[in-house]
């Protein structure tokens, strides 16, 4: 069984090679990012379903995800994760990284479903696949961000905030005036030069928008809800990289990799302009920001 996907421009390939059934595979909407056959892989993981999984002996442990959901540990062999069943809290899956994290040699136990033997490619998503992609993306020069992106015939809008501040809702209003939905619930940044691109990804907020497509950012917007009327004003670049830190998923596993980050961050915010919105739940806003590009880039409300 060979499962292909593209996310944030990278190329996946999980390889499990006694065909297993997958279960619940693919469900919506990662159907939408399944790769074209034959491109070539950015990362490679072997999956093999066992009844046991391998031991490692651990060394030291770099991260420890809601007290030990899963973690990352160092072994003799290399980077090691390990995920737990959240019912059980027993190991249900434990993978072996490169040192770049393109290489994986994963382990899961099996599960059982309508009389069917088989392994969930899911639980390995979350945390495995989500470990090595926020680590290369760094690496390479981006980030897995909180926040909802949106394009338009010339604009590529990203809004971030923490849960319940209108991600999805502002998705929405773009939405019914025939705009690209990316993603209303993580998007994915990547620096190509001095350019910056906005991807969409299969993690989706309460609009469920997912759209396997990017676009140019033009514009970072740190959201709330408003009271009385919409307002818009300048973000310092401190006041945007300490938003940006809140709300991006971050590879804390990885000093390089967080160092890369920092790197990254520093560039989005001098060279994308970045602003506060607070908006009422009221549809003009879209067209408040479509119409006043020149007000915002000097800080007008």
């Amino acid at each position: 069984m060979q499962i292909e996907l593209q996310l944030g421009g990278l190329v996946l390939h999980l390889r499990e090679r006694h065909d297993y059934p997958c279960l619940a595979w693919p469900i919506r909407p990662f159907d939408k990012f399944l790769a074209e056959p034959g491109l070539q892989p950015d990362f490679e993981i072997d999956v093999e379903v066992c009844s046991t999984l391998p031991e490692f002996k651990k060394g030291l442990l770099r991260f420890d995800a809601a007290h030990g959901y899963w973690t990352v540990f160092e072994s003799d062999s290399g980077l090691v994760i390990e995920s737990l069943s959240p019912q059980l809290l027993q190991p249900r899956a434990r993978a072996l990284l490169s040192a770049d994290y393109r290489t994986v040699r994963a382990w899961i136990l099996p599960e059982f479903h309508l009389g069917q033997v088989g392994w969930s490619p899911m639980h390995l998503f979350n945390p495995i696949v989500e470990v090595c992609l926020l680590s290369r993306l760094a690496l390479d020069g981006g980030l897995l961000l909180h926040a909802a992106g949106v394009t338009t015939y010339d604009q590529g809008y990203v809004f971030t905030g923490a849960s319940g501040t209108g991600k999805s809702t502002i998705s929405q209003f773009f939405a019914d005036q025939g705009a690209l939905i990316l993603s209303d619930e993580r998007v994915i940044l990547r620096q190509h030069g001095s350019a910056f691109t906005v991807y969409g990804t299969p993690w989706v907020g309460s609009g469920q928008y997912a759209a396997n497509a990017s676009g140019s950012i033009t514009g970072l917007y740190g959201i709330a809800h408003s009271e009385h009327q919409h307002r818009i004003g300048p973000l310092s670049p401190t006041k945007t990289m300490s938003l940006l830190l809140q709300q991006s998923f971050l590879p804390h596993w990885d000093r390089a990799a967080m160092e890369a980050t920092l790197e990254f961050l520093a560039s989005f915010t001098s060279h994308i302009p970045c602003f506060s919105l607070g908006f009422l739940k009221q549809a003009d806003v879209v067209e408040l920001l479509q119409t006043r590009p020149a007000s915002l880039a000097a800080g007008i409300t």
